[in-house]
């Protein structure tokens, strides 16, 4: 309960700084770069560091946990099967068309709740499910340019999730918390505009599959990227 609370009140932090503070930035950033050779702001041009980008981005991700929840005795269902999820992404850039890219998402949480007759899953009563899932992934970034300023990108890799759930039925509560590794995929396109080098948008729809049931979680997202001088 106590790992619910953190991530609901971390979530409802972070949201608005990332709207109030670091898309405001991203703009007067743009102004601020409009020379394509100007040096970096947070890394000196032309280091080591030149091929690295980093970039955070939110969206919203949609699951079937709540689905698995039904027995078939359960009735005035009430669910919630969509949340925000968050992104922070580290990547090294192999090449005009390739890079090792690593992430870590908060893929949100879901909650179900009803009244049951009693049936496979449930003891007559009133019931609740609430299930929560993050993810560390690593894999291979795949651009190809569509235009001077649009790539269509694509990504597969490995993601090291954390499922946790908790359950409530006839006054008693359990929880359940499982770790483990499956693949994961993205879709997406990365629009620069212009500041060669710096920063540009990635709108990316992702797929991962949570818990020993595999639960689906897929999410729409945009993401800022900064792409080291």
């Amino acid at each position: 309960m106590l790992a619910l609370s953190i991530v609901s009140k971390f979530k409802s932090l972070i949201q608005p700084i990332v709207v109030v503070i670091v898309l405001p930035l991203v703009f007067i950033s743009a102004k601020v770069w409009s020379d394509e050779e100007a040096s970096g702001m947070f890394i000196p041009a032309n280091t080591i560091a030149k091929n690295f980008y980093g970039g955070i981005g939110v969206g919203v991700g949609k699951s079937d946990s709540p689905d698995s929840n039904q027995d078939g005795s359960v009735s005035n269902i009430s669910d919630d099967d969509r949340d925000t999820t968050l992104t922070v992404t580290a990547g090294y850039q192999i090449n005009e068309n390739v890079s090792v890219q690593g992430a870590y998402k908060d893929l949100g949480e879901t909650d179900f709740r009803g009244e049951s007759t009693g049936g496979p899953s449930w003891s007559p009563g009133s019931v609740r499910t609430e299930q929560d899932a993050e993810s560390w992934e690593l894999g291979i970034l795949g651009r190809w340019p569509v235009s001077d300023r649009w790539y269509a990108l694509g990504f597969i890799g490995l993601s090291w999730w954390e499922n946790n759930e908790r359950y409530t039925e006839s006054g008693f509560v359990s929880t359940l918390k499982e770790t483990g590794s499956d693949a994961t995929f993205a879709l997406g396109f990365e629009f620069d505009h212009g500041l060669k080098d710096r920063i540009v948008y990635r709108f990316m729809g992702s797929h991962h599959s949570v818990g020993d049931d595999n639960y689906d979680i897929n999410d729409i997202s945009g993401e800022v990227i900064y792409r080291f001088p």
